[in-house]
C-alpha cells in the first residue's frame, strides 16, 4: 500500500478505537450510578448507547482533528517513524485529558446533575490539594480508570507502529491522485461527523434529549463534546418577546402586591440567620423505610413555615448562594459569581440592610476563597466573611475542604453573641459534601445506608441540633428570624425524586422561637431567589429598586419557578410544568405530578399560554438585566 495513504487509514483506526473507549466510558458511567438507571428500561438504555455513539463520532474526529491535518503534509518514508511517534504524542496529549473527562463525569455527575462543560472548569480550583482525597475516597474508581486510560494509551501505540502489509513511498501519479482523493474524502468525512450529519445545523446538546429523562439524556452525551460544545458558547440571547416593558414585569413574580405581614410584624427590631445546607435535597428529610437521617430538622420544621413546592435555582453551590444571597437565578451556564457579569449593578442582602444600621457576615468553613464565596460577598454588600482562616484551627479540619460542621457551627455562635444587633448573619455548612466523611469519633455513630451521602446528613443535623441548643439560650435568638434551606440537591435517595423536578427540589422553611407567621399557601411555588425578598418584607424594608423575579412569600399569586441547565428551561408551577428546549423544539407541558414527563398535555391551552408567557418574561427580563446591566426597575410605592 502506498505510504501516505496508509496513514489516513491509521488515523482513521485511531478514530475508531476511541469510538471503543468512549463507550467503555459510557458502560462504566451506565454500571457505576446503576442505583439511578435500575429503573430505566433495558430498551431505552440500549438506544441511549446507540444514539451516544454520534456523539462520540463527533468527539473522536474533534480529537483526531490535529493529527488528521498533519497526516495530509507528504512525510518522506524515511520519516515514517518520527511520523508515528510525533502523531501518538499529539494524540495522547488532546485525547487522554478527554477521556479522563468522560471518566471522572462517572461521579462527578452526581454532584451537578450533568456533564463537565467549560464553565464547570472553575471546579478545578476548588480540587487543588484534595486529590490524594478524591483518590482515596474514590480508589477503585481512580484504579479502573487508571487502566481504562493506559490501555487507550498502549493499544493507540501498537495500532500506529503495526505494519499494514507491505508499504511503498515511491508513488506514481496515479497513487498521488488516490492519495489526493483519500485526503478529501477524509476531509469530509470529517466535517460530517464533527457536525454529526448532514442536518442544517451541527449537533449540539439538545439533540442528546431523546428521552424525557435527563438522566439518560446524559447517558447520551459525551463530556468530551460537551466540554468543546461549551467552550465560547454564549448562552444568554437577545431574546424580544414583550415590546411593552409592563406587559413583561406583569407576568413576573414580583409584581404580586399584597404582604400577608403587614400590620402583624413584630415591634422589636428582629434579626435575620440563614442556613444554607451543603446538599441537602428534600428527599434526605423525614422518615424512609422506618428510618430519619435528620430527627431534629425534622422537629424543626413542625414548628416552622415549610413550602411543599420549594425549588433550588440552581444545581451547584456557586449558584444557588448567588440566589440566596443575592435574588440573581442561575439562567445561563456559566455561575454570575464566576462570569463578567459579576461587575453589574446588584442589590445584595448586606447593601440593602446597611441603611437599617445591621451588622452583616457570612461564615463558611471552607477554605478562604473557596468558589468565591469571600469576594461575592463583598459585592453583597456583607461586611464580614469568616472561613477556615478565620476559624484559625487546622486540628478540626476534615482535610478536604475545611472545619467540620459542628466545631466550626459552634465557633460561629460565640461570634455571633458579640455581634451588634439587630443583624444578619448566614452560614453555609459543609459536611455533607463528597467525599462526605464523618468525624473519627462518629464513625460508629453514623451509618452510611444506602448512600455515602446520608451518614453526613445525620452528622450535619445533629450538629444543628447542638448549635440551636446553645443559641436558644442566648439573648438574640427570641427575636430572630431563621430561614433554613439547601445550596442544591445531590445523589438521589428516593425512586419519587430521580427526576428533573427531584433536581431542584430542596428544603425551603422559615423558623421564629416566638413570632407566629400568618397563614399562607403552602403549596405555593418558592425559590431561593424569594429569600431576599421575604427577609426584606418580614423586616419591612421598602425597595427603592426591584428584581421582579422574586417574590416574598408572604404575598400570595401564581407564582412559578424557571430553571436552566443544559440549553433546557424548565417552568414549575403549582400545577403544571413546561420543559423548552429554546431554539431548538417546541415546549411541552407536564402535570406537575408527572415528574418523569411520561405524559405530555396539549390542554389546558390557554393554561399553557400563560405559562408559557411567564416564562418567556423570565427569560427576556433575565437577559435583559445581564446584558444591560438593568436588573432592577423603580418599585412604584407597592
Amino acid at each position: 500500500m502506498f505510504g501516505h495513504s496508509l496513514r489516513l487509514i491509521k488515523i482513521f483506526a485511531l478514530i475508531l478505537l476511541l469510538m471503543v473507549f468512549y463507550a467503555l466510558a459510557r458502560a462504566e458511567f451506565l454500571i457505576w450510578n446503576w442505583n439511578l438507571f435500575h429503573s430505566k428500561s433495558g430498551a431505552d438504555i440500549l438506544w441511549a448507547f446507540f444514539v451516544g455513539m454520534r456523539f462520540d463520532l463527533s468527539a473522536a474526529f474533534c480529537g483526531v482533528a490535529p493529527i488528521l491535518l498533519l497526516s495530509f503534509f507528504p512525510w518522506p518514508g524515511k520519516w515514517n517513524s518520527v511520523w508515528e511517534k510525533v502523531t501518538w504524542g499529539l494524540f495522547c496529549l488532546v485525547n487522554v485529558p478527554f477521556l479522563i473527562l468522560n471518566l471522572v463525569d462517572t461521579e462527578f455527575i452526581n454532584f451537578v446533575g450533568r456533564r463537565f462543560t467549560y464553565d464547570t472548569i472553575f471546579i478545578l480550583n476548588e480540587a487543588q490539594g484534595k486529590m490524594l482525597n478524591f483518590v482515596g475516597s474514590y480508589w477503585l474508581l481512580f484504579l479502573i480508570n487508571t487502566v481504562i486510560v493506559a490501555a487507550l494509551m498502549v493499544s493507540s501505540w501498537f495500532l500506529l507502529r503495526r505494519p499494514f502489509g507491505k508499504t511503498h513511498w515511491q508513488g506514481s501519479f496515479k497513487a498521488w491522485g488516490a492519495h489526493g482523493l483519500m485526503c478529501f474524502l477524509a476531509l469530509a468525512l470529517a466535517v460530517f461527523g464533527i457536525r454529526g450529519g448532514f442536518q442544517r445545523k451541527p449537533i449540539n446538546f439538545v439533540n442528546a434529549n431523546v428521552f424525557t429523562a435527563p438522566l439518560l439524556n446524559n447517558l447520551v452525551l459525551n463530556s468530551t463534546f460537551t466540554f468543546i460544545k461549551s467552550y465560547g458558547a454564549n448562552d444568554i440571547k437577545h431574546e424580544k418577546y414583550f415590546a411593552d416593558k409592563n406587559e413583561m414585569l406583569a407576568l413576573l413574580n414580583g409584581s404580586f402586591v399584597g404582604s400577608s405581614l403587614k400590620g402583624q410584624r413584630p415591634s422589636a427590631p428582629q434579626n435575620v440567620m440563614i442556613i444554607m445546607l451543603e446538599s441537602f435535597g428534600s428527599e434526605y428529610f423525614g422518615t424512609v423505610d422506618g428510618v430519619t437521617r435528620t430527627p431534629f430538622l425534622d422537629s424543626l420544621m413542625k414548628k416552622s413555615l415549610v413550602f411543599e413546592n420549594a425549588y433550588a435555582n440552581g444545581r451547584r453551590s456557586i449558584e444557588g448562594i448567588a440566589a440566596i444571597m443575592g435574588g440573581i437565578p442561575a439562567l445561563m451556564s456559566e455561575p454570575f459569581i464566576s462570569s463578567h457579569f459579576t461587575a453589574n449593578y446588584f442589590l445584595g442582602l448586606g447593601t440593602l440592610l446597611a441603611d437599617k444600621k445591621y451588622s452583616t457576615s457570612f461564615f463558611h468553613g471552607g477554605h478562604n476563597g473557596t468558589m468565591y464565596f469571600d469576594s461575592f460577598m463583598q459585592s453583597a454588600g456583607i461586611e464580614k466573611y469568616y472561613g477556615a482562616s478565620e476559624y484559625g484551627n487546622s486540628k478540626d479540619d476534615d482535610g478536604v475542604w475545611g472545619i467540620w460542621d459542628e466545631p466550626f457551627l459552634q465557633w460561629m455562635l460565640k461570634e455571633v453573641n458579640g455581634f451588634k444587633q439587630p443583624f444578619l448573619t448566614s452560614v453555609f455548612t459543609l459536611s455533607s459534601h463528597q467525599p462526605f466523611k464523618v468525624p473519627a469519633q462518629y464513625q460508629d455513630v453514623f451509618k452510611e445506608g444506602s448512600l455515602p451521602i446520608l451518614k453526613t446528613i445525620a452528622y450535619t443535623d445533629m450538629s444543628l441540633e447542638k448549635f440551636f441548643a446553645e443559641a436558644a439560650k442566648q439573648p438574640w435568638f427570641k427575636n430572630t428570624l431563621f430561614v433554613i434551606t439547601a445550596d442544591h440537591t445531590s445523589i438521589h435517595y428516593r425512586p419519587e425524586y430521580t427526576n428533573e423536578v427531584g433536581d431542584y427540589m430542596v428544603p425551603i422553611f422559615f423558623y421564629h422561637p416566638e413570632f407566629k407567621f400568618p397563614k399562607v399557601d403552602s403549596k405555593m411555588v418558592v425559590q431561593h431567589i424569594d429569600i431576599l425578598p421575604t427577609i426584606l418584607d418580614f423586616l419591612e424594608i421598602p425597595q427603592k429598586e426591584e428584581n421582579y423575579m422574586g417574590s416574598s412569600i408572604f404575598v400570595d399569586g401564581d407564582k412559578v419557578a424557571v430553571v436552566f441547565n443544559d440549553g433546557i428551561y424548565q417552568l414549575f408551577a403549582k400545577d403544571y410544568r413546561i420543559r423548552w428546549a429554546l431554539g431548538q423544539a417546541e415546549p411541552v407541558m407536564f402535570a406537575i405530578e408527572d415528574r418523569a414527563g411520561e405524559t405530555p398535555l396539549t390542554e389546558p391551552a390557554a393554561r399553557k399560554a400563560v405559562l408559557l408567557n411567564k416564562m418567556k418574561a423570565q427569560i427576556q427580563y433575565f437577559n435583559e438585566g445581564m446584558w444591560d446591566n438593568k436588573l432592577y426597575y423603580p418599585n412604584p410605592g407597592r
